[in-house]
């Protein structure tokens, strides 16, 4: 009898483990890349901010369709290993994201620390690299929205229904201008379209709630992309307003395309700001991805960005887990 009574304690803690879960996953991107601005040099640089993360998910099964847990990204600088993530007061948050999370058939809502929504899926580079439309060389043109980390929040996300699915995010803190990320989205079959919106600046915030950044700084983006199977081609405009004013500081088209081939996939994108004087409002970029397998990808670029300069190129690899 005692025997038995230790065998299905045993099972019962078995099931029970069985019911979590623990997902480990990540990604590296680095190379050589040169800016193209007057006296620069190729340097082995970080290429992207999210392709250069750990991430660590955990899942219970809670019963009755609800699942909850803890979400979290960790984000390194890939040319020198220290800490890539954002959030505090000092840019050294060990956490780029850290949420915990209760989901089920009327969506997913988060507490803490949240990975706000981008528009990198409609950037061919996926916002990594100097090539990038979205979040290429730090001044010059861009047309990232978002793509940062709120602290102090609270989060929800809808569940897709026939294509469609929503987010918000917002910070609740001491911030006079909350920190508030929308996110629009459908995707079904070759089509995707977004609508994304930011409002507040970028957030810095303690543990206390203190903002370092608080400012009422808005941008918003309208992206879609159609597959055509032998090439994606993807469309974008970012409107920046400052802050205070509210005057529109950057109006950016982005256009891109993707062919796939085979181990190769050709990458190419134009972008043009019209806030910028004509001299400096456009970039061209031009790539090729060799897929050594499924985790690991070679890849070069050459790219123009008036705004900087000359020509640059960026030889880079990428490797997931």
């Amino acid at each position: 009898m005692k025997k038995s009574l230790i065998a299905l304690a045993a099972l019962a803690a078995t099931a029970a483990f069985a019911q979590s879960s623990v997902t480990i996953s990540g990604s590296i991107s680095t190379g050589l890349s040169k800016t193209g601005a007057a006296g620069s040099k190729a340097v082995v640089t970080n290429l992207g901010g999210g392709a250069n993360a750990l991430n660590i998910v955990t899942v219970e099964d809670l019963g009755g369709g609800l699942k909850g847990g803890f979400d979290s990204q960790i984000r390194f600088l890939a040319n020198s290993g220290d800490i890539g993530s954002s959030g505090d007061a000092t840019g050294t948050a060990l956490f780029h994201g850290a949420n915990a999370y209760v989901g089920g058939a009327f969506g997913t809502v988060r507490v803490g620390k949240i990975v706000e929504a981008s528009n990198c899926a409609f950037d061919p580079w996926g916002c990594t690299g100097g090539a990038s439309l979205s979040g290429g060389l730090t001044g010059g043109t861009t047309g990232l929205v978002a793509a940062s980390t709120t602290a102090n929040a609270v989060g929800y996300a809808t569940p897709t229904i026939a294509g469609f699915s929503a987010s918000y995010t917002t910070s609740v803190s001491t911030r006079t201008y909350e920190r508030q990320v929308l996110s629009l989205n459908y995707s079904n079959g070759p089509v995707a379209v977004q609508y994304l919106e930011r409002q507040g600046g970028a957030n810095v915030t303690t543990a206390t709630g203190t903002a370092g950044a608080d400012d009422n700084s808005k941008a918003r983006s309208i992206a879609g992309s159609y597959d055509f199977g032998v090439a994606k081609l993807s469309v974008g405009n970012t409107v920046n307003k400052a802050a205070t004013t509210g005057a529109t500081s950057g109006d950016i088209t982005t256009v891109g395309v993707s062919v796939p081939m085979g181990v190769y996939t050709i990458l190419a994108g134009y972008a043009k700001d019209k806030k910028q004087a004509a001299a400096t409002d456009t970039k061209t970029a031009l790539g090729v991805n060799y897929a050594l397998s499924k985790r690991t990808t070679l890849g070069a670029d050459v790219f123009k960005d008036e705004k900087i300069g000359g020509n640059g190129y960026t030889l880079r690899v990428r490797h997931t887990f």
